[in-house]
């Protein structure tokens, strides 16, 4: 019988642990902007995301970019029941919500006439 000793152990704990620590993907996608504020439009584009949870006290971390040669567009988490605006950023980074809700994302623009842009996203948890 295989009794395993205490080095072997403790390396095994460890890379547990750290795969455990990985930042995972939330959400991740490409939609259109936000420059007609609603989820589908009359054409079915999609223009936010599909909710997800968030968990109070937890980090997250989100990237967006947006196509066009000026283009500027906010991130916007919104809480998916009230539309209800929760946080926002103009630029990459970092979120860490004060209560657990479902939210969803959407990408409003910030240049005049540079909306109905793509916008490729991704959250997640932070290292």
């Amino acid at each position: 019988m295989y009794i395993p000793n205490f080095q072997y152990l403790a390396t095994a704990a460890l890379g547990l642990s750290a795969e455990l620590m990985k930042p995972s993907k939330v959400s991740s996608g490409s939609v259109m902007d936000y420059a007609v504020e609603q989820c589908i439009d009359d054409d079915g584009n999609k223009r936010c995301t599909v909710p997800f949870l968030v968990t109070k006290s937890t980090c997250y971390k989100i990237k967006w970019s947006t196509d066009g040669a000026i283009s500027h567009t906010t991130a916007e988490f919104r809480d998916a029941g009230s539309n209800e605006l929760v946080y926002y950023r103009d630029t990459n980074g970092e979120w860490t919500p004060e209560k657990g809700e479902l939210v969803y994302l959407d990408f409003k623009p910030k240049v005049p006439a540079q909306g109905n842009k793509t916008v490729d996203y991704k959250v997640t948890t932070c290292e």
